[in-house]
């Protein structure tokens, strides 16, 4: 990452290995179309976060870095640090905000069809709030941005679950934190998240492989 690169999207990504990600979609997918999947919304993470003016973006990524870099050879790649999601977050915004970041925004590779602006507008929170949420479907977040590092933020929450961003919330009004939530988006974890991302208009690389998928599944 450039030195005082003032705003700064790192997008927390696992490497699409069949049977190590996404499941809790298989079935209905076999391992290996669900890996591919995984791979597919990467890609179309990493287009969106291009379409960002004045937005430095990195991956903070699990897996082999050297496959990392051949799938986004112009951002720089970091190793995820050991340890649960908050171990990650907090290690991810205290780096960033160590190498001159104002604001920072962290999201997954799971919802690639977030819009661009969605992520502008979290920016753009950012000016006068400390701590800005995009609540995911099943109450976790799609996006947490902070204008510090605020480790309390992800200190005992009950990670994979739907409590998730209420304790968040909970642990920045504590805090003393001044706390934006921005309209909740959805992500891609379920059968159900499958169908809705096949069903959505767009042409983005993973609806059109979860368009094939859904078709070649047996008739019931």
């Amino acid at each position: 990452m450039p030195p005082l690169a003032p705003q700064q999207l790192w997008i927390l990504a696992k490497q699409p290995l069949a049977g190590q990600v996404k499941t809790r979609l298989v079935p209905p997918l076999q391992s290996r179309q669900a890996a591919a999947l995984a791979g597919l919304s990467l890609k179309d993470s990493l287009t969106l976060a291009r379409q960002l003016p004045e937005v430095h973006t990195g991956l903070c990524v699990a897996g082999d870095l050297a496959w990392f870099a051949r799938q986004a050879a112009d951002l720089p790649c970091r190793a995820q640090v050991e340890g649960d999601l908050g171990a990650r977050l907090t290690a991810l915004f205290a780096q960033a905000f160590a190498a001159g970041a104002r604001r920072v925004c962290a999201i997954g590779s799971d919802s690639p069809d977030l819009p661009p602006g969605r992520i502008g507008e979290a920016f753009a929170a950012l000016a006068d709030h400390d701590v800005v949420i995009i609540p995911a479907s099943d109450g976790g977040y799609v996006l947490i941005g902070c204008s510090g590092a605020y480790p309390q933020l992800f200190d005992a929450i009950a990670w994979s679950s739907p409590l998730v961003c209420r304790q968040s919330c909970e642990r920045a009004v504590a805090a003393g934190l001044r706390l934006r939530l921005l309209p909740p988006w959805h992500d891609l974890d379920t059968p159900a998240d499958l169908r809705r991302l096949a069903m959505q208009p767009g042409r983005l690389r993973s609806q059109r492989y979860a368009r094939r998928c859904l078709r070649a599944l047996p008739k019931s």
